[in-house]
């Protein structure tokens, strides 16, 4: 007899949904039988990744919005919501970055960054917890993942607004943690090293990085955890050494 996929009836909200990382999310979840919100700004990549999705089986709900107006995030949760019956998952993965000395940065470019990269992840964070413990309470499994970087554990030469925002997401995704850890949902910042996702340096490799679907494994596996335990930090180191440079500290 086959085994019941781990997220039979349950749904998720997916953002940065689109491509990459939160593609590769969206379809793990999709694949352990979880019907998917997907947020994401480009239309088209929207739609390739909903039918993706859907030919596991599963309802794929997209809303195509930019996460720095935050103020449409109560919207969006609704939507899924009253599409699924209730949500279980959130996986804050949306994120932007631009490299600039702290000297010359665009202000304006930090404001976005801390928008999208911790503004929308604490909104959309609050906004769905009080759906994703009421899931807990029904007998489901609930967990909130911050996709993060190994930004957001080191600091680097033009990094600091990029690196102002993941380090935040730290400081909240633990206390989010300890606010709801008694409910049984299981919350973790994910700080991956260079990965695949097309914005590699020149001098990388794509098969010497991480790939997109090693991150939404360490998501599973998170989602997957016993009740008795939390994986509350998860870091994921490239295995080259060569390109784990960028990342070593002086």
């Amino acid at each position: 007899m086959e085994n019941t996929p781990l997220l039979q009836g349950h749904a998720a909200l997916v953002t940065g949904a689109g491509r990459g990382i939160g593609r590769a999310i969206a379809l793990m979840l999709a694949r352990e039988g979880c019907d998917v919100g997907l947020i994401a700004r480009d239309v088209q990549a929207l739609r390739q990744t909903q039918a993706a999705c859907e030919a596991y089986g599963v309802r794929a709900l997209p809303l195509a919005m930019d996460l720095s107006e935050t103020a449409l995030l109560p919207l969006a949760i609704q939507a899924c919501n009253e599409a699924f019956g209730g949500l279980n998952v959130l996986v804050n993965n949306a994120g932007i970055h631009q490299f600039a000395s702290a000297v010359e940065a665009n202000l304006e470019m930090w404001d976005r960054m801390l928008d999208v990269n911790l503004r929308a992840a604490m909104h959309a964070t609050r906004l769905a917890l009080p759906h994703i413990i009421a899931g807990t309470q029904a007998g489901r499994r609930g967990a909130v993942i911050f996709i993060s970087s190994l930004g957001g554990k080191f600091t680097a030469p033009t990094n600091a607004g990029y690196a102002a925002a993941k380090h935040a997401l730290t400081g909240f995704g633990g206390s989010v943690f300890e606010d709801v850890r008694d409910f049984g949902i299981k919350v973790c910042v994910i700080y991956p090293g260079w990965t695949n996702t097309g914005l590699l340096a020149d001098w990388l490799r794509p098969e010497e990085v991480i790939q997109p679907e090693d991150i939404a494994e360490a998501a599973r596996f998170v989602i997957a955890s016993a009740p008795t335990v939390c994986p509350t930090e998860i870091v994921l180191q490239t295995q080259s050494s060569r390109a784990a440079r960028l990342f070593s500290t002086t």
